[in-house]
């Protein structure tokens, strides 16, 4: 699939004068910006509240499971 999409690409940037290309550029260059930038969960409010909800959980004396049950319930799911 992204060869075809890369072919179409490279095919309209070819039919573009340079006016239109500098203006696809910065187009994309938003993109290129967002991928750079890095997620920290820990910055993440809703991430850090699930973990404070899970481990008041665990500290309250909520049921826990054993790494091997996790393994058994893991199993079964993908076996579906």
């Amino acid at each position: 699939m992204s060869q075809a999409i890369d072919k179409k690409l490279f095919a309209a940037i070819d039919q573009l004068n340079d006016q239109q290309k500098k203006e696809v550029l910065v187009f994309v260059g938003h993109f290129l910006d967002e991928s750079d930038q890095k997620y920290d969960k820990w910055e993440d409010d809703n991430f850090v509240a699930e973990i404070d909800r899970r481990y008041d959980y665990y500290k309250n004396g909520g049921k826990m499971i054993s790494a091997e049950e996790s393994k058994m319930r893991i199993k079964a799911i993908l076996e579906k």
